[in-house]
């Protein structure tokens, strides 16, 4: 599959604490192929891997792995040096000890902890660092953004998704908080609670850990891309469909002949899909979006090839889906020369 696309608003919280810069945050937009005019609208796309550069490339800028968020700066190496940690232990459980220890000891504004309960559960909580007194006012990005890493880094360990339970955040609600299912692949989540967690099974801190240096070294290359386009839902029935009907998108199958290429029922299928939290005209949706991202900003193709490509009769019909889907016209994404 291509790069899934990521909402504007990962970009903007990237360069939040840059906007008395703006030089410097126009040139991060121009190198990594960004069209600052997006960044008005609260529904547009970017190329995950744009962002993955443009998060990368604000790090050693700011020379703070947590881009001006945490209560200190980061310095650059700390997740590395994390991981080589981690990786080197025998089970998930041994690693994620070690990763949560390490994280106590960087002063940052919070605490990491792994915990289990009786019920078989176990957590990844953020704790507040401040020896008891007032609690500092972190933005939900620190939250959000730390929990997925954990997340995906602790997938990339084992090789396997692990499915989360739910996911807390003790912040309100948030203005884009339709964006955490991409993030964690969860539908149970819960705000305005005590502490930002994770809860995942415990049964999974006993699976083994095997990373070769080589496997090591590929994953720290660029951590910020394996993390943000990571895949293992292999075995979903959206990630099924949406592979295939990427293969599928110009022909514009109907759902009956689509639902015929796994020689089971459209019913059945409709139903395995809700069973997931999703309909096929959203992952349909998504996945022209995405594809009509990548061919726009990555391959430079036309407003006219690209309709073609993802099975438009019409130019006219794509423009109209793409500024429902992004907030903009096509034409605010053609890559940059």
């Amino acid at each position: 599959m291509h790069s899934p696309t990521i909402s504007i608003y990962f970009i903007q919280a990237c360069l939040k604490n840059l906007r008395q810069q703006p030089d410097l945050q126009e040139r991060l937009l121009a190198k990594n192929h960004i069209s600052s005019t997006i960044l008005q609208s609260t529904i547009a796309r970017v190329p995950a891997e744009s962002y993955a550069n443009l998060l990368r490339d604000t790090m050693q800028e700011m020379d703070d792995e947590l881009i001006g968020y945490g209560s200190l700066p980061q310095k650059l190496g700390c997740w590395s040096t994390m991981v080589e940690l981690a990786a080197n232990s025998s089970t998930l459980g041994d690693a994620l000890k070690k990763l949560t220890r390490f994280y106590r000891l960087v002063p940052w504004g919070l605490e990491t902890r792994l915990t289990t309960d009786d019920n078989g559960n176990a957590y990844i909580s953020l704790n507040h660092s401040n020896g008891g007194g007032t609690p500092p006012q972190f933005e939900p990005y620190l939250y959000e953004s730390f929990l997925f890493y954990i997340h995906r880094t602790a997938n990339w360990l084992i090789g396997r998704q692990i499915p989360l339970h739910s996911v807390d955040f003790c912040f309100a609600k948030t203005p884009h908080r339709l964006v955490y299912w991409d993030m964690y692949f969860c539908k149970d989540i819960h705000f305005q609670q005590p502490v930002s967690q994770l809860r995942f099974s415990a049964a999974m801190l006993d699976l083994p850990v095997a990373k070769s240096d080589q496997a090591i070294n590929s994953f720290l290359n660029h951590v910020n891309q394996a993390m943000i386009t990571q895949v293992y839902a292999q075995k979903s029935w959206h990630y099924k469909v949406s592979t295939r009907l990427e293969s599928q998108l110009k022909e514009n199958p109907s759902f009956s002949d689509f639902a015929k290429g796994f020689n089971i029922h459209p019913h059945t299928l409709r139903s395995y899909l809700r069973d997931e939290g999703f309909q096929y005209q959203d992952i349909k949706d998504r996945v022209r979006r995405d594809n009509a991202v990548f061919y726009l900003s990555s391959r430079g193709k036309s407003v006219e090839e690209t309709a073609t490509l993802l099975g438009f009769s019409e130019a006219s019909a794509f423009i109209r889906a793409f500024k429902k889907w992004t907030g903009n016209t096509p034409i605010h994404y053609k890559r940059r020369t």
